[in-house]
């Protein structure tokens, strides 16, 4: 089956006072029809660009996607026009933003902003879009949506604000969902209700979503395929139990020693990445994880590595996984044994 969704090879640079950033350098992946992706990494490592690249919002005055391939059901997005992007927005493709208080409209009540776009993709009248919303709203979860409807933004709760969200991006059925962060403003009992909503509201509708976040017990809990981000680029990729139990990059090594465990009888010490990520005005000509690795060779320094595969689904770029590499043995253990 084709996937519902192809990147190949995307790059996003944004003009600045001090030169070019390069935000995104060479993103590649897919998303099938039901299938969750999460995008995991640091701050700054690219994730939200790349979301914004899919949706068309990279603000033309500063940013620009200087190559690569956005294919949505075969149809390439990079090339579309402004107003060709708002036919596809909401009603192809939705958005989660990460902070319900600033993406929401403050002067706007609660149901207009989700109505608006019911009548503007789905042609309902007023009286059918509101119906439609109060519908919605239930369906998230929201008690007294008829009172809610006519409700400002700060007159709801953090928890509230981010279901609001959820029922604008379901409002016009689209079919891929994109949910940069949606749970990092929430309160960690919040956090599991929306998470248990958006898995689902996910079966009910077989809609696929893209999970943008660096949280990796949420990663755990939704995904079922994880591309892990660094410096712009994607250093691995695969099936959420590969990553969790095979992990092949020491970025990804890195992420995983730095969430706490819970083991009965057991103390450990969480184990930080030391370092900075790199400036991506100057990216360097090497892997960009190799200044902060404990594995780094000096060819790491000098040339970027390859993708090797592992499975069909899973692959690392990382000399250590050459067979030449002079730790490899000791590197391929360590991780199976620290995460096994």
């Amino acid at each position: 089956m084709k996937p519902l969704l192809e990147v190949d090879q995307l790059r996003v640079s944004f003009r600045t006072y001090g030169g070019e950033v390069q935000a995104v350098r060479g993103v590649s992946f897919s998303v099938r029809e039901g299938e969750t992706l999460a995008i995991v990494g640091e701050s700054g490592c690219g994730k939200s660009v790349t979301a914004r690249a899919l949706m068309g919002m990279i603000p033309p005055r500063s940013g620009q996607v200087k190559s690569g391939s956005i294919r949505f059901r075969g149809r390439e997005l990079t090339r579309l026009t402004k107003q060709e992007w708002q036919q596809v927005r909401g009603s192809q493709i939705g958005m989660i933003f990460q902070d319900p208080m600033t993406s929401l409209n403050p002067t706007m009540k609660i149901g207009t902003q989700i109505a608006e776009g019911l009548i503007k993709h789905r042609k309902q009248t007023k009286a059918e879009a509101k119906e439609e919303t109060l519908k919605l709203l239930e369906r998230v979860g929201i008690p007294e949506a008829a009172r809610r409807y006519e409700q400002y933004p700060h007159e709801l709760s953090g928890g509230m604000r981010q279901r609001v969200g959820i029922a604008m991006a379901l409002a016009c059925h689209p079919e891929l969902i994109i949910a940069d962060e949606p749970t990092t403003a929430l309160d960690v009992t919040i956090q599991a209700q929306i998470l248990r909503l958006m898995k689902e509201l996910q079966q009910q509708l077989n809609t696929s979503i893209i999970l943008i976040t660096h949280d990796l017990g949420v990663v755990a809990e939704v995904a079922d395929h994880v591309a892990v981000m660094y410096a712009g680029a994607v250093v691995e990729s695969g099936r959420a139990e590969e990553i969790f139990d095979n992990p092949r990059h020491p970025y990804t090594q890195g992420l995983l020693q730095s969430v706490p465990r819970l083991a009965a009888g057991k103390k450990e010490r969480l184990v930080p990445i030391e370092g900075t990520p790199p400036d991506l005005f100057r990216p360097p000509a090497g892997c960009p994880f190799a200044a902060r690795c404990r594995f780094a060779m000096e060819i790491c320094l000098a040339h970027m590595p390859p993708a090797e595969s592992f499975s069909d689904s899973h692959e690392a770029s990382c000399w250590q996984n050459d067979p030449r590499a002079p730790k490899a043995e000791a590197w391929i253990a360590a991780g199976r044994e620290t995460y096994a």
